[in-house]
């Protein structure tokens, strides 16, 4: 390597130390995990193309810019429900932790490629994520986990004895479920703050990232068949980033009072205490994951969570959309 390589390797080393030194600050800017919700990629009742993805990309890129441009350092994950089922139709023989390692790298180029579009003078970086699960986990013996494409019951029933597979009710029609175990760790999580704190971007964890296992006594991993809940990964990762916010973007303005739901969108106001959500009768496939993701994160952080739609990203934040949950 010639000596003017060499200078410039150690300036832009010395650059990054100083800029992760700099953002361990008391005053270094807030830390917002964006959870970006599978209908927020793909909105319901959408066809699975490259151009309805891309579109929904950009849709999220100019959310998560309101909030760069607003100070805040962000870090994106995202779901893949959807397209990891759609990739087992297509190769039934795959293996699911390959294709979560697929997914998450096919969506983390649409969003690196719409946040840069974005964000012309910021970097972004996406990163392939591995998540520690627990083999023993009894998630594995009961899958709860939808992914692709939506059916009537005689479809899915038919899918289920012809392909072996679990199916379940996903509102009024019917889906694939996997397991899905809680994560334990996430194994890129340094590298991830590392990013942040240089000021870069950084898409990962996607479709709850890639589930991995620890093999006793050689410390080994190796890879598991299941799909991770994206919310439970990001609240994991918020947890180890100690984040300010975590935020839950899908195609709802905020989480709605299930006692009226569905006749009646009835938002709950902010904020909303975890213990005042967990007595009420959420749906065990769609919002009680999410509270559940949100209250281990503000118990273990203090901060706050929310989920509202990915448009209201920044006025989440500030207080004027969605609905913001809190310890206690």
């Amino acid at each position: 390597m010639q000596a003017g390589s060499i200078a410039a390797g150690a300036s832009s080393l010395s650059t990054t130390a100083a800029a992760a030194a700099a953002a361990d600050r008391p005053d270094a800017p807030k830390t917002v995990v964006v959870a970006v919700g599978g209908n927020a990629l793909l909105k319901r009742g959408e066809e699975l193309t490259m151009d309805n993805q891309l579109h929904n990309a950009r849709q999220a890129a100019a959310a998560v810019r309101q909030l760069v441009e607003a100070g805040l350092r962000v870090c994106v994950t995202h779901g893949n429900g959807p397209q990891v089922g759609l990739l087992a139709l297509q190769d039934p023989a795959a293996r699911l932790d390959v294709l979560d390692a697929e997914t998450e790298g096919q969506l983390g180029f649409i969003l690196e490629l719409e946040l840069g579009n974005a964000l012309r003078h910021h970097q972004v970086a996406a990163l392939l994520t591995q998540v520690v699960v627990d083999p023993a986990d009894p998630a594995f013996s009961k899958p709860t986990k939808h992914v692709g494409p939506r059916y009537s019951q005689e479809e899915a029933e038919q899918l289920a004895a012809d392909k072996g597979w679990s199916v379940a009710p996903d509102g009024e029609s019917f889906r694939r479920v996997v397991p899905s175990p809680l994560p334990r760790d996430i194994v890129e999580w340094r590298a991830i703050q590392m990013l942040l704190q240089a000021g870069v971007i950084t898409v990962c964890c996607g479709g709850g990232g890639i589930p991995v296992a620890v093999q006793q006594g050689s410390g080994e991993r190796y890879g598991v068949e299941a799909v991770v809940d994206k919310d439970e990964a990001s609240a994991l990762l918020g947890i180890r980033l100690q984040a300010d916010w975590l935020l839950m973007l899908t195609d709802a303005e905020a989480i709605y009072d299930p006692s009226a739901w569905p006749k009646e969108e009835r938002p709950i106001p902010s904020p909303a205490r975890c213990s005042q959500l967990q007595s009420m009768p959420f749906a065990s496939g769609s919002m009680a994951p999410k509270l559940a993701a949100a209250c281990r994160f503000v118990a273990a952080t203090g901060g706050r969570a929310a989920v509202g739609s990915i448009e209201d990203a920044l006025r989440i934040v500030k207080g004027e959309a969605g609905t913001v949950i809190v310890p206690g």
